[in-house]
């Protein structure tokens, strides 16, 4: 808690928990105009001064005080309201102001003296005085909650009176972190004796220029968020590139590993990381992520081309050649090949050779013929498959591969007698063989075309009869890209997708992270290296299969695994271009945003592109963090919600690293923030949590 809370609550029964907004503040001036949405609140120049100035979007209080007596005295009215500032408003008597201020400009420039030296003390009081147009953000006021006072707060006004009745207070640090920070703890924690988990993400920033701030102290003014704010919702963090998007993630990601620790609760974390920031030490943080892990299991990173040896990392890549995984490789080479329209490729994207579903066909002898007949064509085909891998040098497995397939008894001895060993008899009566090398299946194909080759041009007097292999359409189909006769743009964009080949890679990706996120590790899933559609797919597929294993337990009525995706980059995976036109099963995403909170899977999703977001995601997200956007389109698509819509000509104007305007899940209004830098002594605190030893610095070691 912040110490006002701490104030506030070790107060009296009685007394009024409110007088403690009011320890230190400065007095600004008052209202002089109040509504139920807007105040006008009337100052001048010396106290805007000793108050440490008045920047846009700054909080300020209004209480009905008694002058000098704030704190010692009660409220005429048992209320603080909270303002924000908007802007200047006009005096009543502004032209007669702006009138004298001219004068005295004049008479100062005639005679090169300052203003100050050509009026007289009642003119110059006149001249600075000023106004200021506030937002009513609510009201904060006093209850009893577990016999202990309590600060509610209200959301707006309740009664509007026309008299100056109150004064206006810029608050002091401990009560400005307070306010920026509220609630410290709700009815229900005071209720229960709960103390909730705070981090201190920042510090309030109302403004890109810091030196009054400085002057006056209040540039260092914590800003405290609930770890479980993060946990099982939806947070945005919207920027351009290079305004600490990853820094604020980063933070984010190793607070929840520290509660997680301080709490005993496993939280799995699953971060997709584009440029490779998340699963390396980089030179901008000099830390990462991956510290946490150290010496310990805590961290899998999973990566194309991982470190052999290294215990943190895991093939990212599939083992094309791993017979199990033909679903995903199938989907994998399909997605590659979208674009290629050649009648040729399209037979190769429509060749079936995924194992038929028996409940696809009917029942009864003939259902159980056309099923087995349909079970030998798919296998031919992932014969044909397998070789086209061989062919375009995807490096086979040191063991484990065997595929099955029928050959007729004529056409396998012609084969072996010139090629002996390497095809496996499995069941002679039914003409079952295996081949079990990837060389093999490329030998058994070639030779296959050869002699279809020859068939087709008659010449057969010579050679077995290979007409049933002519007449399986998706050999054959796999058999046109084999060979490359009539173009090789597919063989060549096969070639393209090796780097998602391991040969030592074991088992579905999805299931193997999912084990890990169960166990309360972090997962860093690098997807610096491969084409954006390879990446896309592999992602959504991954977060698919993760949805369907939640939904699974959910249904079992099996207690729930709490899940954090974070998404780096998020327009590169999330295709706006389906917003309207695909259902919500169909985008992993869109159902992460709509069903995810019921299985405790929390989304944090970051990128400079606020409209590439589909809709339902954005209408489903608890917590936002928007730093520097530099269009006027992802701003007015921003200010359909809240009121970040007051904040869009900043938020277009600064470009501060770090310098953001947040409202979260608990937070009751949106708080200008700078956001805490990413560092290693963060990391030594989580592991600390954890019961692991501090690593030392990477450039200390």
């Amino acid at each position: 808690m912040s110490g006002l809370s701490g104030l506030a609550g070790a107060a009296a029964a009685g007394s009024n928990p409110l007088l403690g907004l009011l320890v230190g503040a400065r007095r600004l001036g008052g209202i002089y105009h109040l509504d139920y949405d807007r105040a006008v609140v009337i100052t001048d120049d010396f106290i805007k001064r000793e108050a440490g100035g008045v920047p846009r979007n700054g909080f300020l209080l209004a209480a009905a005080t008694v002058p000098t007596k704030e704190t010692n005295a009660p409220l005429d009215e048992d209320e603080v309201i909270l303002l924000r500032v908007r802007g200047t408003a006009p005096l009543p008597n502004e032209a007669e102001i702006v009138a004298t201020r001219l004068a005295a400009m004049r008479t100062a420039d005639v005679r090169q003296e300052r203003p100050e030296a050509v009026i007289d003390n009642l003119t110059s009081s006149q001249i600075e005085m000023s106004a200021f147009e506030c937002e009513v953000l609510g009201t904060f006021y006093g209850e009893t909650v577990a016999r202990q006072p309590f600060i509610q707060w209200g959301a707006d006004i309740d009664n509007v009176y026309s008299g100056a009745r109150y004064f206006v207070y810029v608050p002091s640090a401990e009560a400005l972190s307070f306010i920026a920070s509220y609630p410290v703890r709700t009815e229900e924690e005071v209720e229960k004796k709960l103390t909730p988990d705070l981090i201190k993400l920042g510090v309030v920033r109302f403004a890109s220029t810091k030196r009054r701030a400085a002057d006056a102290k209040m540039d260092q003014v914590a800003v405290n968020v609930r770890v479980t704010d993060f946990i099982a919702r939806k947070t945005a963090v919207l920027g351009m590139t290079r305004v600490g998007k990853s820094n604020t993630n980063k933070t984010l990601c190793t607070a929840v590993f520290q509660h997680a620790a301080q709490t005993g609760k496993k939280i799995g974390q699953l971060i997709f990381d584009p440029q490779g920031e998340y699963a390396n030490v980089n030179d901008q943080d000099k830390t990462g992520l991956r510290l946490l892990g150290k010496d310990a299991d805590l961290v899998h990173i999973y990566k194309m081309n991982p470190e052999r040896g290294n215990p943190q990392e895991f093939p990212l890549a599939v083992n094309f050649y791993e017979t199990d995984e033909l679903p995903l490789v199938w989907e994998l080479l399909t997605n590659t090949l979208a674009d290629q329209t050649s009648s040729y490729a399209i037979a190769f994207k429509t060749a079936k050779i995924l194992n038929p579903n028996r409940a696809d066909y009917p029942e009864g002898a003939v259902g159980e013929r056309e099923y087995w007949d349909a079970v030998s064509d798919a296998q031919r085909g992932q014969l044909a498959f397998y070789a086209t891998l061989a062919k375009a040098h995807f490096t086979a497995p040191p063991s484990g591969f065997s595929i099955l397939f029928k050959m007729a008894k004529p056409v396998r001895d012609a084969f072996s007698a010139s090629h002996p060993g390497l095809i496996r008899e499995v069941n002679t009566s039914k003409g079952l063989c295996a081949v079990d090398s990837p060389a093999a299946a490329k030998h058994i194909v070639t030779w296959l075309s050869e002699r279809i080759n020859e068939a087709s041009k008659g010449n057969t007097s010579s050679g077995p009869d290979v007409s049933s292999w002519q007449r399986c359409d998706p050999f054959m189909s796999i058999l046109a890209v084999f060979e490359a006769n009539v173009g090789s743009a597919v063989l060549n964009r096969i070639k393209e997708i090796e780097d998602f080949h391991d040969p030592y890679s074991k088992g579905d990706l999805a299931d193997r992270v999912w084990d890990d996120l169960e166990e309360g590790r972090m997962v860093i899933v690098d997807l610096s290296i491969g084409s954006d559609s390879v990446t896309k797919m592999l992602s959504e597929r991954l977060v698919f299969r993760l949805l369907e294993k939640a939904n699974k337990r959910f249904r079992n009525n099996e207690q729930a695994i709490p899940i954090q995706i974070v998404v780096e980059e998020a327009h590169n995976l999330f295709d706006r271009t389906k917003a309207g036109k695909s259902t919500v099963q169909d985008d992993p995403w869109v159902r992460l945003a709509k069903e995810a909170a019921k299985y405790e899977m929390g989304l944090v999703y970051a990128t400079q592109e606020v409209t590439s977001i589909d809709k339902r995601i954005l209408s489903n997200t608890s917590n936002w963090i928007v730093a520097h956007l530099n269009s006027d389109n992802e701003t007015r698509e921003l200010s359909h919600y809240y009121d970040f819509g007051v904040f869009a000509e900043g938020l277009r104007k600064v470009e501060d690293r770090g310098y953001a305007r947040m409202k979260t899940f608990s937070g009751k209004y949106i708080v200008p923030i700078q956001i805490a830098k990413f560092d290693h002594a963060m990391i030594n605190r989580a592991r600390e949590a954890a019961k692991l030893d501090p690593v030392p610095r990477p450039t200390e070691q």
